[in-house]
């Protein structure tokens, strides 16, 4: 009983199994027919489109309206942009647009027009783009025929895009004042302009040029202005003696410039340059008070002389460059670097700076008599005389290292009484100063007299 129960679930579990079998082949074969209704569907409307298209491009009928509705979808792309509202007008300002003159320059000279505008503009937005690419825009003041006198004028545009509507800013309206020029000579005076551009070893000299008379053309109250005419001479770089052009301007009183006709506009102009020299000593002065039973004994330099440039007259007032000491701090010997102090009137040296080893020694002192007593800078106008006839000469006292107060003598010693500030006869007070070659030692006059009285006669 029991395998008969067996053999029969096998027999129903074979015959749903065939069953299942069965539909899958079913559903294959439907979906089958599907897809080759969509393939045909497929072809049919693509050979019916292939065929549509042959017909439109090789049909002169069908083509014709074909690049008409073509023309018309492209006119409408590119003029009708994103950007642009139809029926709405888009407005852009265009700052500083040049402003132009028409009038007699050679007769007239005018005032109160500006030199630049702002310029309002409005339209389409491609035409505005348009337009600020455009340089030869501009606005213009019409003045012919116009004489001297006062006059309002309406500044108008020039060269905008007609399809643009242009309005100027701020002073579409202006007030001219034109007034009648005359000439008049002038003589010329001259500048170096870029002097910093040049090397200061170099030396500007005598400078000629080959008209040194210009005429100016103006009205008579830019004439009244000029308070002179300078030939503007560029030394950028120079080496040698040149010749070059030189531009003339025209200067008022506070040394702005005056707009106005200049003939000839440049001159030549011939410039000597030299490199005028000169080698002096560099000496050591000592300043201040060292402690006490200190002196300087000895100052080393490792340059004992410096070139100096300048033009000949300041060259022939130098005869020494001198280095300031301060010896207040100086206690033992030591090496000092310092920088040289340029003279006034100098343009270069060829050393700015030197290195001192000093030498310290003991302090002593002695007396030198009979010291010469010199005048200098004494008007030609007067004389003068001592009022002690003892004051002809007089003792120093000189304080410094032994091996430097020994060398001294009364020659190397100047006792001087500088007259410069005397402007009238009469018995008067003069000061004293004292000074020696040697710049290490200390000079003073033995009784401690400070000034020396005088008299003085025509």
């Amino acid at each position: 009983m029991k395998e008969k129960k067996t053999r029969e679930k096998k027999v129903k579990n074979s015959e749903e199994k065939l069953e299942i079998a069965q539909k899958i082949a079913a559903n294959s074969q439907k979906v089958a027919r599907t897809y080759a209704t969509l393939e045909n569907a497929f072809l049919y409307v693509f050979r019916s489109a292939s065929d549509f298209l042959t017909k439109i491009f090789f049909n002169k009928k069908f083509s014709k309206i074909f690049s008409l509705i073509l023309a018309i979808i492209l006119y409408i792309s590119v003029n009708v942009s994103s950007s642009d509202t139809i029926g709405i007008s888009q407005s852009a300002t265009l700052n500083d647009v040049k402003v132009e003159c028409v009038y007699n320059e050679e007769m007239y000279e005018i005032s109160g027009i500006p030199e630049t505008v702002n310029v309002m503009v409005s339209g389409s937005m491609s035409d505005i783009t348009l337009q600020k690419s455009k340089t030869n825009s501009y606005v213009v003041a019409d003045l012919s025929g116009l004489t001297e006198g006062s006059y309002q004028i309406r500044l108008s545009p020039k060269n905008f895009s007609s399809d643009l509507s242009v309005n100027i800013l701020d002073n579409p309206t202006v007030y001219v004042t034109i007034k009648k020029k005359i000439t008049t000579k002038y003589n010329i005076s001259y500048e170096f302009i870029n002097k910093n551009l040049m090397d200061s070893t170099y030396n500007l000299g005598e400078t000629t040029f080959n008209t040194t008379e210009v005429l100016i053309r103006a009205s008579q109250d830019t004439i009244d202005s000029i308070a002179f005419v300078k030939a503007l001479i560029d030394v950028t770089g120079v080496t040698e003696s040149f010749t070059r052009e030189a531009r003339i301007v025209a200067y008022d009183n506070n040394g702005n410039i005056v707009n106005c006709s200049i003939s000839p506009e440049t001159v030549m102009a011939t410039v000597n340059v030299t490199s005028p020299s000169k080698e002096v000593p560099i000496i050591v002065r000592a300043n201040g008070v060292m402690s006490d039973n200190l002196a300087l004994d000895q100052v080393s330099l490792d340059h004992s002389t410096v070139t100096i440039y300048a033009s000949n007259n300041v060259l022939n007032l130098i005869d020494a460059v001198y280095v300031d000491l301060n010896v207040s701090n100086i206690t033992k010997n030591t090496s000092i670097s310092t920088t040289l102090n340029m003279p006034s009137g100098v343009n270069k040296m060829d050393i700015t700076k030197v290195n001192m080893e000093i030498i310290v020694g003991e302090k002593t002192s002695k007396v030198i008599n009979d010291v010469k007593v010199s005048y200098t800078n004494l008007n030609s106008n007067f004389k003068v005389k001592l009022i002690d006839e003892n004051d002809v000469t007089m003792n120093v006292l000189v304080i410094g290292t032994q091996s430097n107060i020994d060398k001294l003598t009364a020659d190397d010693i100047t006792v001087n009484i500088d007259l410069s500030s005397v402007t009238s006869v009469g018995i008067q007070q003069a000061a004293i100063s004292v000074s020696g070659k040697n710049t290490l030692v200390e000079y003073q006059i033995e009784d401690g007299r400070k000034y020396i009285q005088i008299e003085i006669a025509e």
